[in-house]
């Protein structure tokens, strides 16, 4: 008597999962082609980021891109010694 109960409870509990997974089938189907079971991975963006080939020079105000035109440069102090930071020099036009 107890294997009997077991097997109705199991097939009522199969029936009770079935019929709402088959009507929620009906509803998506025209939904299946946006929606994705899997995530798509998200790229993270960098606001520093910069194009692949710009320059970046590092001021004593924070490092920057460098202008179209501009190159960076070693800057100096008073005595002639390197000071760890870049300046940006750019050309002053046409010549």
């Amino acid at each position: 008597m107890r294997t009997g109960l077991k097997i109705a409870i199991a097939v009522a509990a199969t029936l009770a999962l079935a019929v709402p997974a088959a009507q929620a089938g009906t509803h998506t189907a025209g939904l299946s082609s946006s929606l994705s079971a899997a995530k798509k991975k998200q790229r993270a963006r960098h606001p520093g980021a910069v194009a692949p080939g710009g320059q970046i020079a590092c001021t004593v105000t924070g490092c920057k891109q460098v202008p179209a035109g501009c190159h960076p440069e070693i800057e100096y102090d008073f005595d002639g010694l390197p000071t760890g930071f870049n300046i940006i020099v750019c050309t002053g036009g046409r010549r």
